[in-house]
């Protein structure tokens, strides 16, 4: 992301979580082979379909695991070639998307095929299972290769309880332009300058400027632009005390805190205190901002709506020396 001038990339935003379910009797027995190498379809009938389903596709009554062991070679039966991976993929390289028929197996399933180039992927190629050295249980433990490239027996994995739950990361990646007023705000901060945007309205200042005053409903533009103290008065704050879970990389508890900008009518909020003890933090404490040098700051955290990121250019905030600002003014500013 550049340091300067006045155009910024799109901004790329990614939403995850973790999805975690019971595997079942069915499933489950499916993942533990995968765990111990091998692949199991399931019989129903006079049919082996791999996976096992838990149901007769032709009766939808309940289906029992009854396991049958296939591959690990197999043929495709179609196939489609994956130029740009994505993070989500499981090569970050080239590779085909395919259905593959174990050996076996009297249906395919839609899995990875690492064959290199498309010149090598072909309807009805032979191709087989490859496994990971460290498994524990998910479709991701294997993926296909040309059979040319040679069979690798799937190395052993000590001991082990049968899957009964799985895991897997949920996600979804959107990229939008920053709005006009937001590049302004932003290539601001990379100056060391925070802007505000004054209402034609009410006169008042909001920082950051959204663009419209939401009160008054009136457009904002870059005349209303204005430029901030980068010192002020806590309005509200509170003690952060980080709990697991899926990526969280905080560890010991910390102040999030709102502070009202001198020339500001509207605090800014998510501001993170790290070296201020809570013991001495308060309302109507005075705050200086201390930047970060040029070079080092990092508007990554900001988005179009979110006001949180200012760890990315403030290196932290500290205490001005100054009286306490009397609390009972900051009552509607309060977060």
């Amino acid at each position: 992301m550049p340091q300067s001038g006045t155009g910024l990339p799109p901004m790329r935003t990614t939403l995850e979580y973790p999805y975690t379910r019971t595997t079942g009797p069915v499933m489950g027995g499916f993942l533990t082979g995968v765990r111990d190498g091998l692949l199991l379809g399931g019989r129903i009938g006079e049919r082996v379909l791999c996976p096992p389903l838990e149901y007769d596709p032709d009766t939808g009554m309940p289906a029992d695991l009854d396991p049958v062991e296939v591959g690990p070679g197999g043929a495709v039966s179609s196939w489609t070639w994956v130029r740009e991976p994505t993070e989500a993929h499981p090569f970050q390289h080239p590779f085909a998307f395919a259905l593959v028929v174990p050996d076996g197996a009297t249906s395919g399933f839609l899995h990875a095929v690492d064959a290199g180039s498309p010149e090598r992927m072909s309807t009805g190629m032979r191709v087989t299972a490859r496994f990971r050295e460290q498994r524990s249980g998910t479709v991701t433990d294997f993926w296909f290769v040309p059979e040319e490239d040679g069979v690798r027996p799937a190395p052993p994995v000590e001991g082990g309880d049968p899957v009964t739950l799985t895991e897997l990361p949920i996600s979804l990646t959107y990229v939008e332009p920053y709005h006009p007023h937001r590049v302004r705000f932003l290539n601001g901060l990379l100056e060391g300058v925070i802007t505000g945007q004054r209402s034609p309205v009410t006169g008042k200042v909001h920082v950051p400027g959204r663009g419209y005053d939401h009160l008054e409903r009136t457009l904002m533009t870059e005349e209303h632009d204005v430029a901030v103290a980068d010192r002020g008065t806590v309005s509200s704050f509170t003690e952060i005390t980080p709990v697991r879970y899926h990526g969280q990389k905080e560890t010991e508890p910390y102040i999030r805190a709102s502070i009202l900008l001198d020339g500001s009518d509207s605090p800014i909020t998510g501001v993170d205190i790290r070296t201020i003890p809570l013991s001495e933090f308060r309302v109507g404490l005075r705050l200086q901002a201390v930047w970060k040098p040029a070079a080092e700051r990092d508007i990554g955290a900001f988005d179009n709506r979110s006001t949180g990121g200012w760890e990315g250019v403030i290196e932290r905030w500290e205490p001005t020396g100054e009286p306490d600002a009397d609390t009972r003014a900051l009552e509607e500013h309060a977060f």
